[in-house]
């Protein structure tokens, strides 16, 4: 899918702005105003002649006008910065480069919106600090992947959240997440119908409620598969190097049969592949590598392997305005999103 171009972002966030109530007169002149946006004059005066075709506003020479049934009081909601603080499991904290592309975009689609992003690599003793602290209606907290005790320790401090990942059993949090356990059943069958009769899923050793549907999902695969018997191993890592190192080993250990190997971000898909290749081991043809739910940077490799992207583009417009609506209204709508992980063409 692609994005709007930055005028149209900026004319959608200023149509909010009017409709909420967070726009009133006098407005500000356009050189003070683009500078507050951080945006180009050119791109605020386009933005412009979007909302005055809508009816919304009068362009001025040197700035623009609500018309009169456009302007509303001031909600009171809007008082003070509005931030989203995305806290991320410190299990990450060697890959954090794989949340980059996610964050950039977030941050500029918030930015457009008047919402300050900011995220933090959190121990277990800062989540239980920062579940014990008081939290304001212009504050939401996204809740990266985290495991389930510490879901559960915000939801019972009944502190704005939105999940970006999957929610932990007998809990009802609103949530954001791609569809990984489908990714990993739909790769698991695709690495049968090409021939392999050994499969092995390469994944961070982790107790999020995600991580546990990824495995059940690719043991349920390998079990449904009647047509041979399929031998299918689970891979769990650590991501500091000593431990990605140790588990090549175990990936590249003798292969005697044609081998699928399912390599679940945020292991790296490299190393993986070049632990084959030190080894002797022919990929494609002797071990096909499939990448689940890797950014688009991190398969940039030659030749590409099968990948099923994360739907970053998806992923930060359902959090973009499930942040727009909470600041406007202060809930936000119970249940979520699963957003489907593609298929790369080859």
């Amino acid at each position: 899918m692609q994005l709007h171009s930055k005028p149209q972002q900026l004319a959608e966030y200023l149509r909010h702005a009017i409709g909420y109530g967070r726009l009133a007169e006098p407005l500000l002149g356009m050189r003070l105003w683009s500078s507050q946006l951080g945006v180009s004059r050119r791109t605020l005066h386009t933005a412009l002649q979007t909302l005055q075709r809508e009816g919304l506003l009068t362009l001025l020479p040197r700035g623009a006008q609500l018309k009169p049934q456009s302007a509303k009081p001031r909600a009171s909601r809007s008082d003070g910065p509005r931030r989203v603080r995305w806290l991320i499991d410190g299990t990450y904290r060697y890959h954090l480069h794989s949340h980059h592309p996610t964050f950039d975009l977030l941050h500029e689609r918030l930015h457009l919106r008047g919402i300050e992003l900011k995220s933090e690599i959190c121990t277990p003793a800062r989540l239980r600090e920062i579940a014990r602290q008081s939290s304001g209606a212009t504050e939401l907290l996204l809740l990266g992947s985290l495991p389930a005790a510490y879901q559960r320790l915000f939801a019972a401090t009944a502190k704005p959240v939105l999940v970006l990942g999957e929610v932990a059993p007998g809990l009802d949090l609103p949530f954001v997440n791609a569809d990984q356990a489908g990714a990993v059943r739909h790769a698991t069958f695709r690495l049968l119908r090409g021939g392999c009769e050994q499969l092995k899923l390469v994944h961070v050793k982790s107790t999020a409620a995600g991580m546990r549907s990824a495995q059940v999902a690719f043991r349920q695969a390998c079990a449904e598969w009647t047509r041979s018997s399929i031998q299918g191993q689970l891979i769990a890592t650590e991501l500091d190097l000593t431990s990605l190192l140790n588990s090549m080993r175990r990936v590249a250990a003798p292969i005697k049969a044609r081998t699928g190997i399912l390599v679940l971000s945020p292991v790296p898909i490299a190393m993986v592949i070049t632990a084959l290749l030190q080894h002797g081991i022919e990929v494609p043809t002797q071990a096909e590598v499939i990448a689940l739910l890797h950014s688009s940077e991190s398969v940039h490799l030659y030749p590409p392997p099968p990948s099923y992207a994360w739907p970053r583009v998806a992923v930060v417009r359902q959090i973009t305005q499930a942040a727009e609506q909470f600041f406007a209204t202060g809930t936000l709508r119970p249940g979520g999103k699963l957003l489907t992980a593609e298929m790369a063409k080859e």
